[in-house]
């Protein structure tokens, strides 16, 4: 609570088009800190002061318990396609557990009451787009530790700066003509981003009655195609669109990659997604704003620019230039391995199995040794040489096991970093994680020789302990 006793609600996420809007409507009657992992952003006051700004990384969670500390309730919007270092070696999905699992550690940490995540329509049946399954495997991940979780389930938030509605416009003011999958033909609920930033508030502070996962959507059920085809209407233009028999998926995403200029990580992921069979169950929330929702036509021509033929720009596009250049300055890698736990072992156990199997591995050229702290040191056998490192760290745990990168030879040792292993959903994984880690070597020497071998030795090692669970 505040000093005027508001609520304190902490949003994460919060520099993105939902975070923004949200955070706009909720300082009216909350005290909002806004989390973010952005310098830049985080240096960027609120010119009316109503909402506090933090910087917060989110993979660690000791970062994270500061930022949550002293708040009632929590917003989380993230998703990890922004880049957060200069290498990633990585799959979203698996940023995405990371991410959840110490922001729900964090919250329980603090004692926060609530929180709320906005997640998306998961359609029914067994065939399920990896973006939606990651968003299943989060909305698990948040609730895993204790604090009451509401889910919003939405589907397409049509609002000034959405990445998949800004696809939409791109795609219908340069292509003429439009070739669709038949996918596009299964239709889907969109939703106006005020009527989903409405949704969020009316559960906020009420974990008892929205506790759980609800289905959100819009007034009308629309295809993709029918909104293309709405898009051109409210933009002024004459397009052909048409849906053919049969479109790769692969193709359409390749086509709109070419065309809009937007990236493999946000384009591939949006395709494969396309609706099939969804469909949204009757709820509370849904039924509470339902009556004054905005349709597409509407919403999408709220969310346009003054031309007409553009979307409103992302809230977050101003710092974008100025985060990736300290991205390249900082030249950090993360590296993170999903590995499945074989049956009644934990991150511990992992730890210590990978390091002695790294010996073997790479014999006869490297060696592991386990220190008198509970540290390792990875080297060279000929010439002896301390190649990395890793300090036990004094937060550790079974479930969660830290080293903190502090010497050898392939480390810039004043610089930090982590290697974590972190077991989560309920013991189905652990992920080996490299964090903050600053190579030594020069930059491009270090990708094509260190981060290589390193990526091979961990798909080696994950490939090892599949065997061992099965």
């Amino acid at each position: 609570m505040d000093e005027q006793g508001r609520p304190r609600v902490a949003v994460a996420g919060a520099s993105g088009f939902i975070g923004t809007a949200l955070c706009r409507t909720l300082a009216e009657q909350y005290e909002v800190v806004a989390l973010t992992r952005s310098p830049a952003r985080a240096r960027s006051p609120d010119p009316e002061r109503r909402i506090h700004w933090r910087r917060c990384d989110l993979f660690d969670v000791e970062a994270v318990r500061a930022g949550l500390q002293g708040c009632d309730l929590a917003v989380y919007l993230v998703h990890s396609n922004a880049p957060s270092s200069r290498l990633t070696q990585a799959a979203a999905r698996d940023m995405d557990l990371i991410l959840a699992d110490n922001f729900a550690r964090a919250a329980a940490a603090c004692g926060v009451r609530q929180i709320v995540f906005v997640s998306a329509l998961i359609p029914e049946g067994f065939e399920i787009a990896p973006l939606l399954w990651n968003r299943r495997e989060v909305e698990l991940t948040l609730a895993a530790h204790g604090t009451p979780v509401s889910a919003l389930r939405a589907g397409l938030v049509v609002g000034p700066g959405g990445s998949g509605l800004g696809l939409l416009v791109d795609l219908v003011r340069r292509l003429p003509l439009l070739a669709l999958p038949p996918e596009a033909r299964s239709p889907t609920r969109p939703i106006a981003l005020d009527d989903l930033v409405r949704a969020i508030l009316l559960c906020l502070e009420r974990p008892e009655d929205y506790r759980g996962v609800f289905d959100l959507g819009g007034p009308e059920w629309l295809s993709h195609a029918e909104m293309v085809r709405q898009c051109a209407e409210v933009m002024g233009l004459r397009r052909w669109v048409f849906t053919l028999p049969w479109l790769p998926l692969g193709v359409v995403a390749w086509v709109a990659r070419r065309v809009s200029g937007a990236s493999p990580a946000l384009v591939g992921p949006v395709v494969e997604s396309l609706p099939q069979r969804l469909r949204i169950r009757d709820n509370a929330l849904q039924r509470a704003i339902a009556p004054t929702a905005l349709a597409f036509r509407r919403a999408l021509a709220q969310s346009l620019a003054a031309d007409g033929r553009h979307l409103q720009p992302n809230p977050r596009r101003p710092i974008q230039v100025e985060d990736r250049v300290q991205l390249r300055e900082a030249s950090r890698v993360r590296s993170i391995q999903r590995i499945i736990l074989p049956p009644g072992q934990d991150a511990a156990w992992v730890a210590g199995n990978y390091f002695r199997w790294l010996g073997r591995c790479c014999w006869p050229l490297v060696a592991s040794r386990e220190c008198a702290d509970g540290g390792w040191e990875v080297g060279l056998r000929l010439p002896r040489v301390v190649l990395l490192r890793l300090r036990p760290g004094a937060t550790s745990t079974a479930q969660r096991r830290v080293y903190h990168i502090d010497g050898g030879l392939l480390a810039r040792a004043e610089a930090g970093g982590r290697f974590e292993f972190h077991t989560l959903l309920d013991g189905r994984y652990t992920m080996a994680a490299i964090h903050d880690y600053a190579p030594a070597l020069p930059w491009y020497l270090y990708l094509w020789t260190q981060a290589a071998i390193h990526l091979r030795v961990m798909r080696r090692y994950q490939r090892r302990l599949a065997r061992l669970a099965r």
